[in-house]
């Protein structure tokens, strides 16, 4: 998997004439009716790469990736609930006009890891239930959306507002028992991009 995934890489790096990358600084909350105590947020970060990026065009494509931080905090801050996630976002539409571009774009994710979750979230996401069962497999991904309002400074930078929201669809699955939880979490973010000049 990982010689796959160096290969596409690779490939998109050759073949593309635009490379950019990416960060967003946010905020993360839970975006649902919750019965947590006092929650709140927590700080949202990302760093993006991605392809075939051309800001000359009106209407524009890219496929992008890569990884982000995001999650919620309860007990009035006391403690933050956080996931990282490898992301890949196939196909990101932008319009702009007058260096004004808005954009967006579908996602998924893999759940890498996640810090301060009660035992029975950890035991869903990282781990097979006892006794272990050859028939049972657990996944952590994430689908959501983002959008960005941003201005064009120049060719090479860019700055917007951003919106990233998620669904997390993590559970346990076994022939005649079914367990999943899709908590749905996301926030406002500012972000900034860098295109290579090439």
């Amino acid at each position: 998997m990982q010689r796959i995934a160096f290969l596409f890489c690779l490939i998109c790096a050759v073949h593309a004439n635009a490379i950019y990358f990416s960060t967003t600084l946010g905020y993360s909350r839970l975006q649902e009716d919750n019965q947590i105590y006092k929650p709140g947020s927590i700080l949202h970060v990302s760093f993006e790469t991605g392809f075939f990026n051309e800001p000359e065009n009106d209407l524009d494509y890219k496929l992008a990736f890569g990884i982000d931080r995001f999650g919620y905090s309860h007990s009035d801050g006391d403690v933050s609930v956080s996931f990282w996630e490898f992301y890949f976002k196939p196909i990101t539409i932008s319009f702009t006009k007058h260096n004004i571009m808005f954009e967006v774009a579908p996602f998924t994710g893999v759940i890498i890891t996640a810090n301060n979750l009660d035992d029975y979230n950890d035991t869903l996401l990282f781990h097979r239930p006892e006794p272990y069962r050859a028939d049972i497999y657990i996944y952590r991904l994430t689908v959501g959306y983002e959008n960005r309002l941003g201005y064009q400074i120049n060719k090479m930078f860019l700055i917007g507002l951003t919106t990233n929201y998620r669904f997390l669809a993590y559970g346990i699955h076994r022939r005649r028992y079914h367990k999943e939880e899709r908590p749905f979490m996301g926030g406002w973010g500012l972000n900034f991009q860098y295109n290579l000049p090439w």
